[in-house]
């Protein structure tokens, strides 16, 4: 076998042009990346976007129909007397707090539920309780 020898001029221009290649690679990996995120992050917005535009377009027509509704004096003097307490001669308002009922509604639904598994733990103990009964008959005959 026959080796050539390569001049040191040949090594420090192959050293120089694989250093340089090496971090041309490394910077287009680097701008890749940098550039992916960009791109997914820009889409992710674009989506939060367009889901804040599509309900704000909704909240916009019923807030049309409002407007409509509001022309209409039947509909206004029903929302004045709900929302502002107007009263017509002769009329009494009563107005009773929404959170108050859902208190009494979830004390009512708790009060169920702490029912439901005390009368769970009576039918398990009598059942345990018959069953001990059973065992003991059995075993005296």
């Amino acid at each position: 076998m026959v080796m050539k020898r390569v001049s040191k001029k040949s090594k420090r221009r192959l050293m120089i042009f694989g250093v340089l290649s090496i971090l041309a690679i490394g910077y287009f990996f680097v701008t890749l990346f940098s550039y992916t995120y960009n791109y997914i992050s820009l889409r992710n917005e674009e989506k939060k976007l367009r889901d804040e535009l599509v309900s704000l377009q909704d909240e916009k027509a019923n807030l049309k129909i409002e407007i409509e509704k509001l022309n209409d004096p039947e509909y206004v003097a029903r929302y004045a007397k709900e929302n502002f307490l107007y009263s017509a001669d002769g009329e009494y308002v009563i107005k009773i707090e929404t959170e108050e009922q859902e208190k009494i509604t979830d004390t009512v639904n708790n009060n169920y539920v702490y029912i439901t598994i005390i009368s769970l733990i009576a039918v398990l103990i009598l059942f345990l309780i018959s069953r001990r009964k059973k065992k003991k008959s059995a075993s005296k005959k």
